[in-house]
């Protein structure tokens, strides 16, 4: 079959020979399987390059109201692979449910994954046929359903990733890619569709023994922060690099709100900065003039005394919760406080019924944490999810928050405690298990409670709010940046514009500030102060993507003014980690919250984390096997 498509631009005059095309080929979009993009996905030759295309069907395929189908309308450019080559596809993971539909996640060497291809007409054999005929594929070893796409590497290119030297290995990727590419039109639109279209999925290449397709609810977010050949350059500093950050240029002193600066405009709305941008000035904000209330101090044994009855009841929750969220809570309290904002306790809850809930919750963590405790070495080798997980907790604990005394230094007890803790709840959410990000969530909480099982009855209640993060379909994640991106075209919607000419609506680039709730950006005291906000709920639950966009508004002029694409933009915000006002980033998420009243809610769809997830008969963490 043949087809010039001439429509993809005037450098692509190329023949190109379709040998495979699918009609109904759908994504969800959302966690509901009740909003979703159909397509016609191809598989088409251009100058002895094979290349994968997904254009979405003229309008939205939905199967509830006809305002989701425009809202989903508006999204469809964002899934749209105008021209992916094969030689960048790592493996491809086949899905077939006993119920449901057929589907495939295909992830790049880059380690980004597209959202899942649901066959609704059939055709993944016909698929694989195809690929077979034209691209090296095997089966992985580990796990049947994965096949491994171009599994082999030239000598240079191994010999390099062995040594894990990331600024050598890119540019022998390139050159690797180079080499196999002989198209040129279509390069740059390929790689924005892989930066508009794709979910992440990480931080760390993985070493190159190890095979990517083990256990992809484990991978994920290993990888998370990976999402062009910069970010695979700079993913230490994403991720896992606590050493703070780095300046952004000579003048980055210029941008940053210190607490200074905090006070001289405290009665100013997201006042634009005093900087010098070599463009045309920008025009003006037409949203009402709305301020943040001035921060508090923080919730004192005295006021916290005065909140409960002689039993323990705490008496006007409403009221705690907006003390709690202009202020904070004292240190000493937060053992107390957090277990109520968490859910752990009830806010009608007596003294007695609370100290009779933790006995009986400490002997339920011991019953769970002896099921894994008791596993033998060679029980342990006939079992790779357990090894695994435990491989993944053991690398992760050693590197988490060892800055902080409590963590630091060689044959810390508290380290053990974090790793025995995640190892149990693995256990005790086992279709969820482990994913990186999971330890920056229980360090601070362990910090806090100082007790083993309060810590993981603590972790367990946020997992419950937070848990749909860390899905390997990744809907969780998808559901909030989509939200944020709606969120800013409301709030800003000039900022929105310029995202949007430069192939960045997808929001990629607040990925880890919504996945691990800003644990980067801020330090061990300030984060502790940011959540106990967030876990209020006072405003909004979903005051973390206010939060967003307000700092995204904060810097709107640096943005735009130094036109920044996505590698600099992901680079900027990176940066910005350790850099920001944590006080005046709250008061303008709260003025941006108030001004967006309901047109903001509903921009958030029901169930966006960190809502509590939405029960079905297969539990609350429904992976992707299950029937949509």
């Amino acid at each position: 079959m043949r087809n010039d498509l001439a429509d993809r631009g005037s450098d692509e005059t190329a023949r190109i020979d379709v040998v495979y095309e699918k009609e109904r080929v759908t994504i969800h979009p959302t966690q509901y399987g009740s909003g979703r993009i159909s397509g016609k996905l191809r598989l088409f030759l251009q100058q002895g390059s094979l290349f994968l295309s997904w254009e979405p069907s003229e309008g939205a395929d939905c199967l509830s109201t006809s305002s989701m189908g425009v809202e989903l309308e508006k999204y469809r450019n964002l899934y749209t692979i105008k021209a992916l080559p094969l030689s960048d596809v790592r493996f491809i993971r086949r899905h077939t449910p006993t119920f449901g539909y057929d589907y495939i996640i295909i992830v790049l060497s880059s380690g980004l994954a597209f959202p899942p291809f649901y066959f609704y007409n059939g055709g993944i054999r016909e698929l694989f046929a195809t690929l077979k005929q034209h691209v090296f594929i095997i089966r992985s070893d580990d796990d049947p359903n994965v096949f491994l796409v171009n599994d082999f590497q030239d000598p240079l290119q191994k010999s390099l990733s062995s040594l894990e030297l990331p600024g050598v290995a890119s540019v022998a990727n390139a050159m690797s890619r180079q080499n196999s590419l002989s198209f040129t039109g279509s390069v740059d639109e390929a790689r924005h569709g892989e930066a508009s279209s794709m979910s992440h999925y990480g931080s760390k290449q993985k070493h190159k023994s190890n095979d990517p397709g083990r256990d992809l609810s484990i991978q994920v977010l290993e990888k998370f922060s990976l999402v062009t050949k910069f970010a695979r350059d700079t993913t230490s500093s994403l991720f896992r690099d606590n050493s703070g950050a780095h300046a952004y240029g000579r003048q980055q002193h210029e941008y940053v709100f210190d607490n200074k600066a905090s006070d001289t405009h405290k009665n100013q709305y997201i006042a634009p900065e005093k900087e010098s941008i070599p463009s045309a000035p920008l025009e003006s904000d037409a949203l009402p003039l709305v301020w943040g209330k001035q921060r508090d101090r923080p919730l004192s044994v005295e006021e916290w005394t005065a909140f409960l009855d002689p039993e323990g009841r705490v008496m006007d929750s409403k009221a705690l919760r907006k003390k709690v969220f202009y202020g904070g809570v004292d240190h000493v309290l937060r053992k107390e406080v957090w277990k109520f904002l968490l859910g752990c306790h009830e806010y009608d809850s007596t003294y007695a019924e609370r100290e009779y809930l933790a006995a009986m919750k400490r002997a339920e963590y011991e019953a769970i944490k002896s099921q894994w405790k008791s596993i033998s070495a060679t029980q342990a080798k006939r079992f790779t999810k357990f090894r695994e997980r435990k491989g993944l907790i053991d690398k992760d604990v050693v590197r988490t928050d060892r800055s902080v005394p409590y963590y630091e230094g060689d044959d810390n007890r508290n380290v053990v405690v974090l790793r025995d803790i995640l190892l149990t709840y693995s256990f005790y959410n086992f279709d969820l298990g482990y994913c990186q990000g999971m330890s920056d969530f229980l360090a601070p909480i362990l910090y806090v409670m100082e007790d083993e099982s309060e810590s993981f009855w603590c972790f367990a209640s946020l997992m419950e709010r937070l848990g749909a993060n860390f899905n390997r379909d990744q809907n969780g994640m998808h559901a909030q940046l989509l939200a944020l991106s709606k969120l800013v075209e409301l709030l800003d919607p000039l900022l929105h514009n310029y995202f949007r000419q430069n192939d960045c609506l997808n929001y990629f680039f607040c990925f880890r500030w919504v996945l691990i709730q800003f644990k980067r950006e801020f330090d061990f005291d300030q984060i502790m102060l940011l959540w106990e906000v967030l876990w209020t709920h006072y405003l909004s639950e979903h005051f973390h993507l206010y939060l967003c966009v307000a700092i995204l508004k904060r810097y709107r002029q640096r943005i735009i003014g130094e036109q920044m694409d996505f590698d600099t933009l992901l680079k900027f915000i990176n940066e910005l980690s350790g850099q920001i006002n944590l006080d005046r980033a709250i008061q303008d998420a709260e003025a941006l919250c108030t001004i967006a009243g309901e047109n903001g809610a509903s921009c958030i769809p029901p169930g966006t984390p960190p809502s509590m997830p939405i029960e079905t008969d297969g539990g609350l963490y429904v992976q992707q096997d299950e029937v949509l």
